[in-house]
């Protein structure tokens, strides 16, 4: 005799989800590879969180950076930094530009207060300070 075996309409739907990956893999490995460098997603920005008594402290270094230029949010969880950096040197004569985009998040360890949060921008270095929840 047969066992029955209990019909789940889920089952070749997923068997389609995994065709479907191993169709994508290569695309997702190629993309991955372009958009991890760098220059696109932030890496150069080294942002250090520590803890001071009841607040969270994030540091940084962005050579270049002045606060105009300088995005960041402070979630509850998480601080964003983004924004441009330009500079202009002089070679032999000729100006040189120099401009860059960047963007960063980090994760924090303890939840803070948004409206709490400073920040300080000197020489390109980095401090932002916010209160913990």
């Amino acid at each position: 005799m047969t066992d029955i075996v209990k019909w789940n309409p889920f089952r070749e739907l997923a068997g389609y989800f995994n065709e479907m990956d191993k169709m994508f893999a290569p695309f997702w490995e190629l993309m991955s590879e372009g958009l991890g460098h760098p220059e696109f997603t932030g890496q150069n920005i080294n942002l250090q969180v520590h803890e001071e008594g009841g607040e969270i402290v994030i540091t940084g270094d962005i050579p270049g950076a002045v606060k105009d230029n300088l995005n960041v949010v402070v979630h509850q969880d998480r601080v964003i930094v983004s924004g441009e950096t330009k500079s202009t040197t002089e070679n032999n004569g000729a100006k040189v530009y120099q401009w860059s985009k960047f963007s960063r998040a980090v994760g924090l360890p303890a939840r803070v207060k948004s409206e709490s949060a400073t920040v300080n921008v000197q020489n390109g270095a980095l401090k932002i300070r916010a209160s913990k929840e």
